[in-house]
């Protein structure tokens, strides 16, 4: 338990990019170009997320958007949904049911296959809004003094977690649910729903959020399926899909899952965009959650109500996922299972673990089921940190290349969108946030003054001029040196700052770079940015 917590936190502050990655320039733009509080009410993309972008404006106006405050916001806000949850806990039969449920819970906050909102301020920060207010609404509800304060308290709860992320409004649905099953009387109905409509409205009045919304069951029913099944896919990742296999780094392991992946592939296709076993493993957790649902009518049992919540929450946001990018799921079937989406579907699986261990008789068997699922998971910690990392490294490279302004049209920019990139990048270099409050940053353009130490030549240097997607042609470099610093400034012959370079992993003395114009000299200088 303790690992997988560990692992999770370690993971948010570790791999998370202290640059704007992917929605993150777009917010970027938008909160350099509207004064408050116009830059936190504005809807993007159909979410309206108020309050992680009173998170996101400070991060800005406090901390010139170095990411760091959404960082620390996201670890704070799922260490708390956590404790939230092990209140809610505290109330199972025994020490053993007790401690499964804790694992169930921390598995579906913390397992890395949640790297994608783990391992990204950005994204983090509205995650675990919604996850902290669906835990306050859950809690309520079941812990509460009284049913109708507890609805009231969910109420607001849901109304919170809407203005966090789209996502947020599912919550009502964990909330009714658990409102269903406590036999809650009309008022607690009419409390629960006005918070409901209210919710819609506000979303209305700020302009509405369900454009490109499309009724079509047949094909959504088996979206859904398959999308509820997403953590078991990045589980078993590299049994299932070849590419991933391929990476393994010791053959022992290599060779038998990519024969297995390779088999995978052949019978069903493409693992991220072969829907029907997955499907089938999201019907059998849907026949699941009905048989402990179904128990915890009949046996009225209290305890197993908040893992009933969770998972009819992530069920909901899963029906407003199909419901909401049918269109786009068609033309692009390899996105219903991105890992954007595992932070929502882990925790259906979650859910179901929580209201097993409350469900059971015998604590033991509940403890050992939990630790079985906890120690089939470890092998996926690897690959999926691996992701991680190598989103970082995406981020931290494409920002980069940015800050310069030699963006090349291989390089790799992840899920950063070029045109929401290019039209962040002039607001902050003039407002000097994000890659330009960098100390290296500032010198480009600049003559670095003729007393400044350089480094030592590298000992080895490629240079190759490169498109460029913002302006003129520049130059990538190749360098292999051992600097003292976290960057390099890269100095032509008259002594220009015309570029900078970055580890290609941490501790490593490989360096890769870019540079401003396709001339210059063939083997430029190094230094460190001047401390004035």
């Amino acid at each position: 338990m303790l690992l997988y917590a560990a692992a999770g936190v370690l993971a948010m502050w570790l791999l998370a990019p202290r640059v704007p990655y992917a929605d993150g320039w777009r917010h970027l733009a938008r909160f350099l170009g509207e004064s408050f509080p116009r830059d936190v009410l504005v809807s993007d993309n159909g979410h309206h997320e108020v309050l992680p972008n009173i998170v996101r404006v400070l991060d800005l106006r406090l901390f010139d958007a170095g990411q760091g405050l959404q960082v620390l916001a996201g670890i704070v806000l799922a260490l708390a949904t956590l404790l939230v949850y092990w209140h809610l806990i505290r109330g199972f039969a025994s020490a053993q049911a007790r401690l499964a449920g804790l694992l169930a819970v921390v598995l579906g906050l913390f397992w890395l296959g949640n790297v994608r909102a783990l391992g990204h301020g950005n994204e983090s920060v509205h995650a675990y809004f919604v996850t902290l207010f669906l835990a306050i609404g859950l809690h309520a509800l079941v812990r509460g003094r009284g049913l109708a304060g507890g609805a009231g308290a969910a109420a607001l709860c849901g109304l919170a977690a809407t203005f966090s992320f789209g996502s947020g409004i599912a919550c009502y649905a964990g909330f009714a649910a658990v409102l269903w099953l406590r036999r809650g009387g009309w008022r607690q109905w009419a409390v629960l729903s006005a918070g409901l409509l209210v919710s819609l409205l506000l979303l209305q009045l700020g302009g509405g959020s369900g454009d490109g919304a499309r009724l079509a069951p047949l094909q959504q029913l088996p979206m859904l399926l398959a999308w509820l099944a997403g953590p078991l896919l990045y589980a078993a990742w590299p049994l299932l899909d070849p590419d991933v296999a391929a990476q393994l780094p010791a053959a022992a392991a290599r060779v038998p899952a990519q024969a297995l992946a390779e088999g995978y592939r052949s019978a069903f296709g493409p693992a991220l965009a072969a829907p029907w076993p997955q499907a089938l493993a999201g019907l059998l957790g849907l026949a699941w959650f009905g048989l402990l649902a179904g128990r915890a009518w009949r046996t009225r049992s209290l305890a197993m109500y908040a893992g009933i919540g969770t998972a009819c929450f992530a069920i909901a946001v899963g029906a407003m996922i199909v419901l909401v990018r049918l269109d786009y799921f068609q033309a692009h079937p390899g996105q219903l299972l991105a890992p954007r989406y595992v932070v929502w579907s882990s925790l259906f699986w979650a859910g179901l673990l929580l209201a097993t261990a409350a469900g059971a008789r015998h604590g033991r068997r509940a403890l050992a089921g939990t630790v079985l699922v906890a120690l089939l998971l470890l092998p996926s910690q690897a690959w999926m940190a691996v992701l991680g990392a190598k989103a970082r490294t995406v981020a931290e490279q494409s920002a980069m290349a940015a800050a310069v302004g030699v963006v090349e049209p291989d390089l790799a920019l992840g899920e950063t969108v070029f045109d929401e990139l290019a039209r962040a990048l002039p607001v902050a270099r003039e407002a000097g946030v994000a890659v330009f409050a960098w100390p290296e940053a500032r010198w480009l353009g600049r003559q670095l003054p003729a007393d400044a130490p350089r480094l030592p030549a590298p000992g080895a240097q490629e240079v190759a001029v490169v498109a460029n997607r913002l302006g003129a042609d520049g130059r990538r470099l190749r360098l292999v040196t051992d600097a003292p610093c976290r960057r390099l400034l890269l100095v032509d012959g008259d002594g220009t700052v015309s570029g900078l370079a970055m580890r290609l992993r941490p501790g490593a003395q490989e360096w890769t770079g870019w540079m401003r114009g396709a001339g210059g000299v063939p083997s430029p200088a190094v230094a460190c940015a001047p401390r004035r």
